[in-house]
């Protein structure tokens, strides 16, 4: 078994982990929608914690062995930069929501009473869902200039195309129809 094997391993590790992590956080973020009480928000709040080490461990087994691949075998083409300035976009987005979200759920006293309308409402925020719904296809556009290894244009042209997903997916379902029909 080689050094390479290893680190292709570790970084294909990562990115099921990223997904794995992307899932938890969908799942998490339809709950908290749903909470109505305190103790339920905060159950939900609590398996933020989990999503956290989950997203923390997958990023550094793609960074690190990622480096390493970069730097030992394909090195810094157009395909790796794009692939890692886009991790590092999706992972700052990623930790700024999640820490809001963090706060208004841990600011809840640990009780059955019912969540104060303010925080209800940032918890309800529609805008959480919809820039989690972009990020997918932008982690899957990722995956894509990964295994495809492409040229600078094409690897623009993919995040581009990722992104116009993303966007589409995230736009309330009245809003899809008026587009696609002013089209």
């Amino acid at each position: 078994m080689n050094l390479y094997a290893i680190a292709l391993f570790l970084h294909i590790g990562g990115a099921i982990g990223l997904y794995v992590g992307l899932g938890m956080e969908g799942l998490i973020l339809r709950h908290l929608g749903y909470a109505e009480t305190n103790s339920q928000a905060l159950l939900w709040g609590n398996s933020m914690k989990i999503m956290r080490i989950v997203f923390g461990v997958s990023s550094l087994l793609l960074l690190i062995p990622g480096v390493y691949l970069a730097e030992v075998v394909w090195g810094w083409t157009p395909w790796v930069i794009t692939g890692l300035v886009l991790l590092v976009v999706l992972s700052a987005y990623g930790s700024v929501s999640g820490k809001k979200i963090a706060a208004n759920v841990f600011s809840l006293s640990k009780n059955n009473e019912p969540i104060p309308a303010e925080t209800k409402n940032n918890l309800r925020d529609p805008k959480h869902l919809r820039f989690y719904k972009m990020r997918l296809p932008i982690a899957a556009g990722i995956i894509f200039i990964m295994t495809i290894k492409p040229d600078l244009l094409v690897s623009i042209v993919s995040i581009i195309v990722s992104l116009i997903i993303g966007i589409m997916l995230s736009l309330p379902a009245g809003e899809k129809v008026k587009e696609l029909e002013s089209a």
